[in-house]
């Protein structure tokens, strides 16, 4: 699996959002991992971490701005002469049209190519007149279609390319396929009349896992499809088994490639034989309207607070900074407000802080007064708590370092709270570990590109209860104990599950994989990155 950096500066969020589009094309293309960073968040780990690297960069008086400068001459004091031979492209927001941005991208490479990256061109067309060649170029914002597809188109390429000389998958050459595919001629600008596609599914319960998998698929490759201006996919709000699939395409023509791609022959059919149409509309505008500036402020929704709780008194884990950053940028790239503490006050009354998720990492101890503890009323209002691998191991009588001891605890909250307490476990060793799709299905969860079906090395924890055990819980990922020495659950032995609390639905997760470092900083498997996210949006209601 490839490793993909979108790193960007941007001053007015012009570069920021072309890099979320670039970072959407090197997403489409499955089997990638790809991170995004900014100047103020990236870090030297990033850049040695990653195969190929998109970089973007405002055009500031035909060139590229100082903070991005400065952040490659901080980089060189350490790096320079380390990192040859990585992919890379630029991009760039100009202030008009034959702003610089070219000159700027060249620019931005000349610095890449002194640390050794191999810098490539673009040769696509994304309508008749618009293409790449040297990076993508916008004038401010990526407001039109054209500029939205050469963001994608860069991000697209540069995953083509990690995949053919870093994967050594030749088959995805763009000659291949995203080239051959768009060698068809495409219609003049004139003759372009936008076309708006609105599609009602209805999608049973226990296939929605498997056709939601699907459509993130059929995703991935129609937004880099030449005249793709929107394809999203909606879930009504009022109906558990209806969707709606939304599309707008430049012309006629575009939606007909479409439909006649080797991806969409393949994944519709097969989303069809598991979902009913009751309805499909092919529409154009009904009106032509100029929107004028809104005479009342638009105020975006209100981020999640979320508390990232560390404390650990007795055994500590070595992977909890890396936990913590870890989840605490899955948070900030949702735009949510996250704290990372492990001061326990902000978990007792009177000096508690409302949040909407409380997420335990690692943690070891008594980490608070459990007689003026708040996550009763916290789950009684609606909110969320997530459990992180030794969360379970909190508010233990004594302390045991190999953790092989049968351990009890001194407050049963946490067996309360989560369904289960920690007893002890083997050492770490390399186990099966399988995923309930339709549990996860049932709850909307969603665990990513994540197989169900994976060999994991882990401790692996026995409990006082078995939470397979439970009617009100819902096991999410389980492991099989004849694949590891240790266990003592028996044949549902878990590792992922979630529950509800109260009237209000307060929301608890936990996942019991997740003892080492390389889980959380980019260098090792992600799956316990994925399942967290899941959970993340689990209990935060969907965000």
């Amino acid at each position: 699996m490839g490793r993909i950096l979108v790193f960007f500066h941007s001053s007015t969020d012009c570069t920021r959002d072309m890099a979320k589009y670039v970072e959407e094309g090197a997403k489409s293309l499955p089997g990638h991992d790809v991170r995004l960073r900014s100047c103020a968040d990236c870090q030297a780990e990033d850049v040695l971490w990653a195969d190929g690297l998109a970089v973007g960069t405002p055009t500031n008086l035909g060139g590229i701005a100082w903070e991005m400068k400065k952040w490659w001459d901080d980089f060189a004091a350490a790096h320079w002469n380390k990192i040859d031979g990585k992919l890379c492209t630029t991009f760039t927001s100009q202030g008009g049209h034959a702003g610089g941005g070219e000159l700027t991208c060249m620019a931005m490479a000349t610095v890449l190519m002194n640390f050794g990256f191999l810098f490539f061109g673009v040769t696509d067309y994304v309508d008749p007149i618009h293409t790449l060649h040297y990076g993508a170029v916008v004038a401010k914002k990526p407001r039109h279609s054209c500029d939205i597809a050469a963001c994608r188109r860069l991000g697209l390429r540069l995953a083509e390319w990690v995949s053919v000389f870093v994967d050594g998958n030749k088959a995805l050459h763009p000659l291949l396929t995203t080239k051959a595919e768009a060698a068809a001629p495409l219609p003049t600008l004139d003759a372009m009349e936008p076309v708006h596609l609105v599609i009602q599914k209805e999608v049973r319960r226990e296939n929605q896992a498997k056709w939601l998998e699907m459509a993130a698929e059929l995703s991935r490759h129609s937004w880099p499809e030449q005249g793709c201006i929107s394809y999203q996919f909606f879930r009504a709000q009022l109906s558990e088994t209806r969707f709606y699939i939304v599309e707008t395409w430049a012309s006629q023509a575009h939606l007909d490639a479409h439909s006649s791609s080797k991806h969409f022959q393949r994944i519709v059919p097969a989303m069809d034989a598991i979902s009913e149409t009751p309805c499909l509309e092919s529409c154009s505008n009904a009106l032509r309207v100029v929107r004028e500036h809104p005479t009342a402020p638009i105020h975006a929704p209100v981020a999640k607070k979320v508390l990232i709780f560390t404390k650990a008194t007795d055994y500590v884990h070595r992977s909890l900074p890396s936990a913590a950053s870890c989840i605490h940028m899955m948070c900030t790239k949702r735009g949510w407000s996250a704290v990372v503490s492990d001061e326990e006050a902000l978990l007792e009354k009177p000096t508690a802080e409302d949040f909407d998720v409380i997420v335990f990492v690692n943690n070891s101890g008594e980490l608070f007064d459990t007689d003026k503890e708040v996550l009763t009323e916290h789950l009684a209002a609606g909110r969320g708590v997530l459990g992180v691998h030794a969360a379970l191991a909190s508010f233990l009588v004594g302390e045991d370092a190999s953790g092989a001891a049968e351990m009890e605890y001194s407050s049963p909250i946490f067996e309360e709270l989560f369904g289960a307490h920690f007893k002890n476990h083997p050492p770490p060793q390399k186990g099966k570990v399988s995923i309930d799709e339709r549990a996860t299905a049932q709850l909307g969860i969603s665990f990513g590109s994540l197989p169900l079906e994976f060999e994991h090395t882990d401790e692996f924890f026995n409990y006082t209860r078995n939470p397979a055990k439970m009617s009100d819980l819902k096991v999410l990922a389980s492991v099989d104990e004849r694949t590891y020495a240790g266990g003592t659950m028996g044949a549902e032995h878990p590792v992922v599950w979630a529950r509800t609390i109260g009237q209000n639905e307060g929301r608890v997760f936990y996942t019991a994989l997740g003892h080492f470092s390389h889980f959380y900083n980019g260098r090792g498997p992600n799956a316990v990155a994925k399942i967290i996210e899941g959970g993340l949006s689990f209990v935060a209601k969907g965000v």
